[in-house]
């Protein structure tokens, strides 16, 4: 296990978690989603999955590390939360995890700056 993915996706999972709260009090007044008034957390996550897994789908591992470990089904299904533990407990390959994570990094950073107006 790599300590530096494990610390990585424990704070993201923080930081999602965060999110997660504030969105779901925010509703509809929530400016996360732009012009996409009321969207859900689990659409908002779905979004996030969705992305991960068109950037990543040449990486052989991924498509299957991120079924098992994200409940992910493409458009339907998935957490975010669960990713980031299972990052956390057996992370894919290091070198793909860090791009991962840091695009996961740069996800959660935009959303939280926009849950901040």
């Amino acid at each position: 296990m790599n300590s530096k993915i494990t610390l990585a996706a424990i704070e993201l999972l923080g930081q999602w978690n965060r999110i997660s709260q504030v969105h779901l009090a925010l509703g509809s007044g929530c400016m996360c989603a732009g012009s996409m008034p009321g969207l859900a957390v689990s659409d908002l996550e779905i979004n996030i999955l969705d992305f991960l897994k068109e950037k990543y789908f040449h990486e052989k591992e991924w498509m299957a590390w991120l079924k098992k470990n994200a409940n992910y089904q493409e458009g339907l299904a998935g957490s975010v939360s669960e990713m980031l533990k299972n990052f956390a407990l057996q992370a894919p390959s290091p070198p793909l995890a860090q791009k991962v994570l840091k695009d996961l990094r740069n996800t959660i950073s935009s959303l939280l700056e926009s849950h901040k107006g």
